[in-house]
Formats: C-alpha cells, sequence, structure tokens
C-alpha cells in the first residue's frame, strides 16, 4: 500500500464519527506522524482523496463549501482495503521493536484453533511497549448469544478461562505486563451503544488489529449499518476522575452520600468508577462496591480487565467471593471463575459489613 494512502486511512480510521474537511484531515497527518509541515502536502493529499473517492474507498459529503471524507463502508472491497492497513501497521510496530514479535507469534500460535475468538487487537502499542507492558482487544463470534444450545455457554466460558490462563502464563513467560478485554459480539456493539464513557470506546481510536483484521472491520461495518457512531475518546484514568464526576455516578448506579446536592458531571461506566473507587483507598467507599454490583448490570470482563490494569484485582476478587456468598448470581460466579484462571488471590474482606451496607441500599 502506497505511503499517502496508508496514511489517509490510517487517520480517518482512527475517528470513524468525526466531519473532519481535507484541510483538517491534512492536519491531523501531519500531527499523527510528527510533521510540522504536512500541510505543504495538502494536495497530494486532496488528489489523493479524489482518487480514493473515485476508487469508492472513500465518500465526499459536501457540507457548504467543505467536503468531508469518510471511509466508504458500502463498497465490498474497503475491508481488503483496511486489512491491507492493519497488516502495514503491525509490520512497521514490530520492525522497531523486534523483540515484540515472538509475543505476537505466540499469540496466534495459541489462540488459532481456538473456535469462538474472531479478531485480536493491540491497543496503543508504541505508547505501552515504552512502559514494558502491552494491552489487548479480543472479540468473540456471535454464537455467544445463542443461550438456547445446550452446553454451548458453559463451552465458550472454558475458552475464555483458558484465554485468561494462557495470557497469564506469556506474561510470565516474557516478563511483560498484559492486559486483556475479552468481549462477545453482543457486548463489544452493547459498550458502543453506550453514552457513558467506557474502555472500549477508549481503545479503538488507536490500535492495531493483527489477528483476523478482516473479521474486526466487519464487524466495524455491522455496528456503524446500525447507526452507532464510533468516536474518538480519550482514556480516562480511574485514579483522576474529578470528586464531583464520581459522586454523580455513585448517585447514577444507586448511591448517595450526604452533602450538597450534585450538578450533573460527566457519564462513566461502573466498571471504571468501582476501579476509581479502589485505587483511592477509601474503606467505606469500598465497602459499597458490591451493592452497586448487585443493583446494577456490568460487564465482568471489562471490569476485570480494569481492576488488572491498574493491580486492584486481589481487592475487587475478594469484594466479588464475598457478594457471591450474599447474593449468589450467575454472572458472579462466571467473574469468580474468570479470576480463578489467573491464578489471583483474594483479598480478605469484612462481610458483615458488606452485608449491612447491602440491606440499607435494598441491594438483598
Amino acid at each position: 500500500m502506497e505511503e499517502i494512502r496508508f496514511k489517509i486511512l490510517d487517520t480517518l480510521t482512527r475517528d470513524l464519527s468525526s466531519g473532519t474537511s481535507i484541510n483538517e484531515l491534512t492536519g491531523n497527518i501531519g500531527k499523527l506522524y510528527n510533521s510540522a509541515h504536512y500541510t505543504a502536502y495538502y494536495k497530494t493529499i486532496y488528489d489523493k482523496i479524489h482518487e480514493l473517492e473515485k476508487q469508492n474507498i472513500i465518500s465526499l459529503a459536501k457540507i457548504g463549501n467543505v467536503s468531508i471524507p469518510r471511509i466508504n463502508f458500502d463498497n465490498y472491497l474497503t475491508i481488503d482495503f483496511l486489512t491491507e492497513m492493519e497488516l502495514r501497521k503491525k509490520q512497521t510496530f514490530l520492525e522497531k521493536n523486534t523483540e515484540t514479535g515472538m509475543l505476537f507469534l505466540e499469540i496466534e500460535t495459541y489462540f488459532k484453533e481456538f473456535y469462538f475468538i474472531k479478531s485480536i487487537s493491540i491497543i496503543d502499542p508504541e505508547k505501552n511497549i515504552k512502559l514494558n507492558r502491552a494491552e489487548f482487544l479480543f472479540i468473540l463470534n456471535g454464537l455467544y448469544e445463542h443461550k438456547e444450545k445446550p452446553g454451548l455457554q458453559e463451552a465458550i466460558q472454558n475458552e475464555i478461562a483458558q484465554i485468561y490462563s494462557i495470557m497469564e502464563m506469556l506474561q510470565r513467560i516474557h516478563n511483560i505486563k498484559l492486559d486483556y478485554l475479552i468481549l462477545n459480539k453482543k457486548e463489544f456493539t452493547e459498550l458502543l451503544k453506550r453514552e457513558e464513557t467506557n474502555p472500549l470506546k477508549e481503545m479503538l481510536s488507536n490500535k492495531v488489529a493483527f489477528f483476523a483484521p478482516q473479521a474486526f472491520w466487519v464487524d466495524i461495518k455491522t455496528i456503524l449499518s446500525e447507526g452507532i457512531q464510533i468516536k474518538a475518546i480519550e482514556e480516562t484514568n480511574p485514579a483522576k476522575i474529578a470528586e464531583q464526576d464520581l459522586i454523580y455516578n455513585l448517585i447514577r448506579f444507586g448511591y448517595k452520600e450526604f452533602g450538597p446536592r450534585i450538578k450533573e458531571g460527566k457519564k462513566i461506566c461502573i466498571e471504571t468508577i468501582i476501579t476509581s473507587l479502589l485505587l483511592r483507598n477509601n474503606a467505606r467507599r469500598i465497602q459499597i462496591i458490591p451493592t452497586l454490583l448487585a443493583k446494577n448490570r456490568y460487564n465482568y470482563n471489562s471490569l476485570i480487565f480494569l481492576c488488572k490494569k491498574y493491580n486492584k484485582l486481589e481487592k475487587l476478587f475478594g469484594l466479588i467471593r464475598g457478594l457471591n456468598k450474599i447474593k449468589p448470581s450467575t454472572e458472579t460466579e462466571t467473574a469468580i471463575k474468570m479470576i480463578e484462571a489467573m491464578g489471583i488471590k483474594e483479598e480478605k474482606i469484612d462481610e458483615k459489613s458488606i452485608k449491612q451496607k447491602m440491606e440499607l441500599y435494598n441491594a438483598i
């Protein structure tokens, strides 16, 4: 794939719901590729975009006198171009970080026979590898949704547990911190639909789909065809959430403290809020985590991902075990199974105090 076409596609796919002009796109390419003089290439980019429009890879929408380029997913061949783009991104990254090649090879070798894995992406690889860590997104196929098929759910859960176990093994072998979010297709779609920020939304603007990239882009095409927007969102650090936003979201999820009325804040997913509570080490607030989990729907794989990423998985494990003793559920039992597959040891908790909190907030 020629250089300029690659850079145009790479930049456009980082924010699929944006409405940037060709001029703004030129500036974004310059920022992405660290070239202060990229505006000098405006005509080259302009001509290439119109060439891609003729090939139906890009569509141009007119807003006043401004042309807005977007990826044209209606063209069957667009997926192939995006697959080629991902393979080039993978090659470029591994050329700069040759020691990571063995990790990629082992991941592909271990998981190539896994029936339910659709695609695997590495997230913000350049930044994370400098910190001796790597972050991954696993997307599982849609068979996960067919609960009526006997034994299917158990087979899927067993495969997910194996993913957790293998990734922990690779972490030990390569002496690198590995964090990974595992979602089925339904969860992937639902998280992108949500108004609130969540770790999935924060991942998609800077990723390399290195395992089955074509399947990844087919999923994205399907989601966009349903009218779901995929916007570039900055990562939320749970340790740095403003107190006002934290309290606002706790109220959203059914927990209110005494004090002044809080104005509407930034909507943040429950998994990130719980991770924030764990990071702040406020014992009183940590005790309400089982109450929040009992009163709200949550994605246990997202919660496990965040707590592992921020080194709070042992504490979460203790809280989930305590919750399951007080109010058993399929979700908590499955979460326990996944954490056990990682070889994590739980931190002990005060079950009596947690039960009292749950009773106070009608969570039992």
